[in-house]
């Protein structure tokens, strides 16, 4: 039972929403520490040399962003499914995840959009089924092939959808 792809892919959602859970109640505890921790992580985009959007910006540049960064963010989170720490990055993913998210309706001034929601969900999910992929693979051994190369086709699907997704909030 425990090679099971869906049995992995639900252990790390249920841990994902640990995470989240207890991210939201950070937030709710410690709104400047959330908003600080947030404010930290914009010297890590500065190291790969990534800026915020600012208007004007060239539609090819962002995009190259968006794809290189979560394409590279979606590699390493299969091969941490494949080093088999699942557990302690899904959480920590749920956890971050709530502390961005609303950690920008403070640093926005503004509700958190639906359409924002639905693009952190989107990615949130191909992540973990990147996470239990690589796990699969680590326990399996490429024993049944059809499930890692339906995973990776199905990641590649969301991945795709959740970059012009984005692309689209931005553009218009």
């Amino acid at each position: 039972m425990k090679n099971k792809f869906f049995y992995i892919l639900a252990i790390g959602v249920l841990i994902f929403i640990a995470g989240a859970g207890l991210g939201l109640l950070f937030f709710y505890f410690f709104k400047e520490e959330s908003v600080f921790i947030i404010n930290k992580f914009k010297i890590l985009q500065n190291f790969f040399g990534i800026r915020e959007y600012q208007e004007g910006m060239s539609y090819w540049y962002i995009l190259a962003v968006i794809l290189f960064g979560n394409l590279i963010s979606t590699i390493c989170y299969i091969v941490l499914g494949y080093l088999r720490i699942l557990i302690p990055i899904s959480f920590v993913t749920g956890f971050f995840i709530v502390i961005f998210l609303m950690s920008g309706t403070i640093r926005h001034s503004m509700a958190l959009p639906v359409e924002v929601i639905i693009l952190s969900s989107a990615e949130s999910f191909y992540r973990i089924l990147a996470l239990s992929t690589g796990e699969h693979i680590q326990k399996n051994k490429f024993k049944n092939k059809a499930v890692p190369v339906t995973s990776f086709i199905v990641i590649f699907l969301i991945f795709l959808a959740s970059v012009f997704y984005e692309m689209h909030q931005i553009f218009g």
